[in-house]
């Protein structure tokens, strides 16, 4: 399992149940919601799905998201 930091332009809980619902949606059992942060406005999550995999569901939030590690 890789850990994977993501950026994304939250600025409410909002934000951050639309990033949960998302990440959600690819599997409970594949996808472990390590951190979500609206202050730092970063995302931590732990899978063996490709980063990019993980990049474009965040994507459908429509908020503006970047991968940082």
């Amino acid at each position: 399992m890789t850990q994977y930091v993501f950026e994304m332009a939250m600025t409410c809980g909002g934000c951050a149940n639309a990033a949960r619902r998302v990440l959600g949606k690819l599997g409970e059992d594949k996808v472990k919601i390590d951190d979500i942060n609206v202050e730092t406005k970063k995302i931590t999550v732990t899978t063996d799905l490709p980063a990019s995999e993980v990049l474009e569901a965040l994507k459908k939030t429509g908020k503006e998201i970047k991968q940082l590690a």
